[in-house]
């Protein structure tokens, strides 16, 4: 799968992303310092290099779609000789329609899996180092649940992939029924079984529509489980920022700069989360 990857785009979407998140704490550096032209030259060279980051994460899915789409072509469609492709079990059309289908679950985990994956851990790390410097018990709290969402994800992603493969499977049912109903149609309307073929194409509808339903819940508890882990940190920052405040142990400044940078501590590993579904479904599609 990496081998198709466009490696420099890569590299500079990544760079791009990180870029944009360190011009956003740099904002709210700006606004913790009530700097008013800071803080505007700030969130424009955010808004700038998260458009630029933007765009070159669906140029990275285009490009890798396309390397995927002339392997296809010429590994198994060109080049394989009919008796192989007999072997495989798929008669042609079949065939075609299963690469076609890779290929368009495939080019997410390109433009969204890949760059969330080194942003979820380098912009986290960016910002306990800063963290560091700023309060040492939110550095922890944030290092801890830091490693704690992962762990999660981990869970949940074992019961997505098992769902995904039984969805892969229903769906390939449903692509190979429906081409063998195309291909007799002739037969059937002679023998007059039109109206069981119709029953079993709907019985078989019905069998992929639950499958894809029970993977939409883990993805819908996924992100259950990363809003309540997220909410849950940044109320333990904000509790233990108060009660310094209220004993006079914290400046104002500090507490306020901490909790807003803690905000985003979170959203590189919330945004990795959601593309990670993505990712099961590409890589049970791609086995």
């Amino acid at each position: 799968m990496h081998q198709f990857t466009p490696k420099k785009l890569l590299a500079i979407t990544v760079v791009s992303a990180c870029l944009s998140r360190v011009a956003l704490v740099f904002a709210i550096f700006q606004i913790a310092k009530e700097s008013p032209y800071g803080l505007v030259i700030a969130i424009a060279m955010f808004a700038l290099l998260h458009f630029f980051s933007q765009r070159l994460s669906l140029e990275l899915g285009g490009k890798a779609k396309e390397n995927l789409r002339a392997y296809f072509q010429d590994k198994f469609l060109s080049t394989m000789p009919v008796q192989d492709r007999e072997q495989r079990g798929m008669p042609l059309q079949e065939l075609s329609l299963h690469y076609m289908k890779t290929v368009d679950l495939m080019e997410p985990w390109y433009s969204r899996f890949l760059p969330s994956v080194f942003l979820a851990v380098i912009v986290p790390c960016i910002i306990l180092g800063v963290m560091f410097f700023i309060d040492k018990l939110t550095f922890i709290i944030l290092l801890i649940t830091g490693l704690l969402l992962p762990l999660f994800l981990f869970l949940i992603g074992k019961i997505a992939k098992k769902k995904s493969e039984v969805q892969w499977q229903s769906f390939a049912k449903l692509r190979a029924f429906f081409l063998e109903s195309l291909q007799g149609y002739k037969t059937v309307k002679i023998f007059k079984k039109i109206k069981e073929r119709e029953r079993d194409l709907e019985i078989a509808e019905s069998e992929f529509g639950e499958r894809t339903l029970a993977v939409l819940k883990v993805a819908f508890l996924s992100a259950l489980v990363q809003e309540w882990a997220g909410s849950l940190s940044i109320a333990l920052v904000a509790v233990s920022l108060a009660l310094r405040l209220m004993n006079g142990s914290m400046e104002f400044s500090v507490a306020f700069l901490a909790l807003l940078i803690t905000t985003e501590f979170y959203r590189p590993i919330r945004q990795f989360g959601t593309a990670f579904h993505v990712a099961i479904n590409a890589r049970v599609a791609w086995g």
